[in-house]
């Protein structure tokens, strides 16, 4: 990837769901919290007022970020109210929205067999902070190809990896992409499906951290 290679990228949870995995992330020195709002279709989808509860048991230092799918002008005003850092969207983007929002945005891109960056992004370019590439179906933890990032230029924008990572893969995959975050959701919840398992995420720390 055209900008330098980071071995030790910062870490995002998402899909916090409970009080529980809010104080895990402030254990293992998490840097980025996710909430999927706005999403009924997602297991792991939370109202804002259950993010707004979840989001007191963070410390300060963790940045927390409102995930959403293709959000309407006023979902993107109630994540503002919310007192959330950064808004991560999927799908369309509600450009009357998002040029007025304060908040930064984290753009997905969906990555199958190429990266393909939407040209009207450049409409709001100084708001996006980042993109964020995941599996052709976000939230499926799949993963694709990531020396596809090889060909991203980042421009002073963070780069995000997120799609199919656990312990097992991460390491490669940042040795691979190098990039500035790495974002994971089901390579770390219980075996059920709901909530952050500690044994986990102890493990994912461990290999994004080498240690």
């Amino acid at each position: 990837m055209a900008g330098g290679v980071n071995l030790e990228p910062q870490i995002k949870i998402c899909g916090l769901v409970n009080d529980e995995d809010a104080r895990l992330l402030v254990k293992y020195k998490i840097q980025y919290a996710g909430f999927v709002l706005f999403y009924p279709k997602s297991k792991r989808c939370v109202s804002i007022d259950q993010a707004r509860e979840i989001m007191k048991n963070l410390s300060p230092e963790i940045k927390t970020v409102a995930v959403t799918v293709s959000p309407a002008k006023s979902q993107i005003e109630e994540i503002e109210r919310a007192g959330f850092d950064l808004i991560q969207i999927h799908g369309t983007m509600d450009m009357e929205g998002l040029e007025h929002s304060s908040i930064p945005i984290l753009r997905a891109v969906n990555v199958d067999t190429q990266i393909q960056m939407e040209k009207f992004t450049k409409h709001i370019e100084d708001k996006i902070s980042g993109y964020v590439f995941d599996g052709k179906n976000p939230g499926n933890g799949e993963k694709f190809d990531w020396a596809l990032l090889d060909t991203i230029v980042k421009h002073n924008k963070k780069i995000m990896l997120a799609g199919g990572l656990n312990a097992d893969n991460v390491r490669r995959a940042i040795e691979t992409a190098s990039p500035d975050i790495v974002d994971v959701s089901s390579g770390v919840e219980k075996d059920c499906g709901i909530g952050k398992e500690e044994s986990k995420i102890k493990a994912f720390v461990k290999a994004v951290r080498n240690q």
